[in-house]
């Protein structure tokens, strides 16, 4: 056996089962940073809800009446979007043998059934994930270069919207000379938190805010904190840190930088700030068309082939709790 030629087809709900929930649920979406949307009715409304805080009155019998919460929607526009990958029969069966290797419990003699079609189901589904992460953060449908254009993705709308749509987001521009401190990103982060609303600010106890920055502010910061004389950044600076933290708040490496060179038209360095309950990705394989995940054989190419069509997209909510600084 030397290529694999049994064809597979998700759709309904084993496309949602076997296929995407796996992927924007659980430890999957926590990946992602971000509130994740799957499934949700169309069209999809990204809501925040804000208590009311004047909430005492004088007492006076009967019923009063009062403040009900704040309530903000906005609907997500989902675009349809397809993804397609083509191997060769012999580069597909050494890729799927080797998955199917490492496990200790799995003959050899017989690849088929189950563990056969969890191995192409999970090559293809890395490969998926990984592109709507970068599309949610890189994405810009004005490219038309089929580089990341398929929805708009937070960093090209918040840059938009800032630019006189919605004055209420804080924006930071960032010099080169801003990199050169050893503290520098340290500096860049507290000047986000600086200039970040009050509304944004008065969020942090909620535990829900979150810095997501490129890769070189995330490493500058990290370089600020091995300065420091500590036993403990001792440690960290010769074993690593699996995250890092500001005032509290999850700093998170987007890990964008190779993306944002290859499209060539967004800032190649930024810092936001922003509560993860105000950005959300959504993704709809319910209410679209033809949506589908096929696998298949083409022996005319001698091709093993994928195929997704679904529907994403991804939006922010509320200007005001949005802090960012970026260098043009």
């Amino acid at each position: 056996m030397s290529q694999i030629v049994e064809p597979k087809t998700y759709a309904g709900k084993d496309l949602e089962t076997i296929f995407f929930r796996p992927m924007l649920s659980g430890a999957g979406a926590k990946d992602l940073g971000i509130r994740v949307m799957y499934n949700m009715p169309v069209p999809t409304t990204l809501n925040f809800w804000r208590g009311a805080s004047n909430v005492l009155q004088k007492y006076t019998a009967g019923w009063s009446g009062g403040a009900s919460s704040e309530k903000f929607q906005k609907t997500i526009n989902l675009s349809k979007v397809k993804a397609e990958m083509g191997y060769s029969a012999s580069d597909y069966f050494s890729m799927v043998y080797e998955l199917i290797a490492a496990q200790s419990d799995v003959n050899l003699d017989d690849l088929s059934g189950t563990e056969l079609e969890e191995a192409e189901t999970r090559i293809f589904r890395e490969a998926l994930a990984e592109s709507i992460r970068a599309t949610m953060w890189v994405g810009k449908t004005a490219r038309g270069n089929g580089k990341f254009d398929t929805f708009d993705g937070l960093l090209s709308q918040i840059m938009v919207d800032a630019d006189g749509y919605e004055p209420q987001i804080t924006v930071l521009p960032l010099m080169d000379n801003d990199y050169n401190d050893a503290d520098a990103g340290e500096t860049i982060l507290k000047s986000v938190w600086g200039q970040a609303s009050e509304q944004l600010k008065d969020l942090k106890g909620e535990g829900q805010l979150a810095f997501f920055v490129t890769s070189d502010i995330y490493s500058k910061y990290e370089e600020s904190l091995d300065s420091a004389t500590l036993e403990a950044a001792y440690i960290a600076k010769q074993e690593g840190r699996e995250s890092l933290s500001f005032r509290g708040i999850p700093v998170i490496d987007m890990q964008v930088g190779g993306y944002l060179t290859e499209v060539g038209d967004l800032p190649k360095s930024w810092a936001i700030l922003t509560d993860r309950r105000n950005i959300a990705l959504a993704v709809n394989t319910a209410d679209f068309p033809g949506t589908e995940i096929r696998m298949w054989y083409n022996p005319d190419q001698m091709e093993n082939r994928q195929r997704a069509v679904f529907a994403a997209g991804c939006d922010y909510l509320l200007p005001e709790l949005i802090s960012v600084a970026l260098k043009g």
